[in-house]
């Protein structure tokens, strides 16, 4: 097979459009890509970076409006600028052979603010003229229906070869979706198979993605470096509990949730709202985490209650700003210290 031609990281301001398309004008026929999305070991990739963090004011910020790494040359995140919206969300953007997937759509519902089409758009492009393909279909999931990771949806509402996967409870409903007889389903995206496990309880319609080409777990809200806050805690626990049961039997490398909240400091994180956080936790969250959490889930046990961890909070019964005085009843013993918090 001959050698991928490489794929330009974008985390620099957009150059002109003009520029962008150049290359474009010659066109490719469409030809089988020929890549084992399957292997052995998970597909290397590249984490060495840094995410743009916002600004103090951000009326001022120059920085781009969506931030787009390669972590490989089929695998992309997108970053939000925090300076327009504070949430800052993470999208994934996976290409198989025969068409790509878009893992949530960010937190701005206008182009002129958040052009998440546009730059999707784009590194569609880019990739197929890269890999010599043409004509590849787009399919756009969300993994909940907060509006932090559905507000860019309609941007791609006329946008032909375009399937957008509605969710609700359980699996979406769409052709592109297999279900299988343990209520997971399987995505193929030509060669590239995501595994879809329901995962409710932080939002009603949680859903999580399994990546076999890269290892990774997406899982939305359900885990993240940030602040968990449960909905429906028996749906939650059950949530993790089939997470743990997909880990055992599946190779998992990080844990890729919908957004950070979480500072570098362990245990502590950013004020809500905050459109600037020069010192954040990193994305990816290790394996571990997951027993961790179901481990402070039974500790909690239904409680009104919040329990901070070294990379992320639960809290149930409770909203997202809402703090309980003093420690709750478990703390770490890093975080036993003084003036931590």
């Amino acid at each position: 097979m001959k050698p991928m031609k490489p794929l330009t990281v974008l985390c620099r301001p957009l150059i002109p459009l003009s520029l962008v398309f150049l290359p474009l004008l010659v066109a490719f026929p469409a030809a089988a890509l020929e890549v084992d999305f399957d292997p052995e070991a998970a597909a290397p990739g590249n984490m060495r970076f840094a995410w743009i963090h916002g600004s103090i004011s951000a009326k001022h910020n120059t920085d781009v409006r969506v931030q787009v790494h390669r972590y490989n040359e089929h695998s992309y995140i997108l970053r939000q600028n925090p300076a327009v919206h504070w949430e800052a969300p993470f999208m994934y953007l996976l290409f198989g052979a025969e068409r790509a997937l878009l893992i949530d759509t960010g937190a701005t519902e206008e182009a002129e603010y958040f052009p998440i089409r546009e730059t999707v758009d784009r590194l569609i492009e880019r990739w197929q003229v890269a890999n010599g393909v043409s004509g590849i279909e787009l399919l756009i999931l969300s993994t909940g229906d907060a509006p932090a990771q559905t507000a860019g949806t309609d941007q791609f509402r006329e946008r032909a070869a375009t399937s957008i996967l509605a969710i609700g409870d359980g699996l979406p409903e769409s052709p592109f979706v297999k279900g299988e007889t343990d209520g997971t389903g399987t995505i193929d995206l030509g060669g590239r198979r995501l595994s879809l496990l329901p995962t409710p309880g932080v939002s009603a319609a949680g859903l999580s993605v399994y990546d076999p080409y890269t290892d990774f777990l997406f899982t939305g809200t359900a885990l993240l470096p940030g602040r968990i806050v449960i909905r429906d805690f028996d749906s939650y626990k059950a949530s993790l509990e089939r997470l743990l049961t997909f880990g055992r039997e599946h190779p998992v490398k990080w844990f890729m949730g919908a957004h950070i909240d979480m500072s570098a400091a362990p245990g502590v994180d950013y004020r809500l709202r905050s459109n600037y956080r020069p010192h954040e936790r990193a994305l990816q969250l290790p394996v571990a985490s997951l027993q961790r959490c179901y481990d402070v889930v039974n500790l909690i046990n239904g409680a009104r209650r919040a329990e901070i961890l070294a990379d992320f909070i639960v809290m149930n019964g409770m909203g997202r700003g809402e703090r309980l005085y003093g420690y709750p009843g478990y703390t770490p013993e890093f975080l036993d210290q003084r003036f931590l918090r």
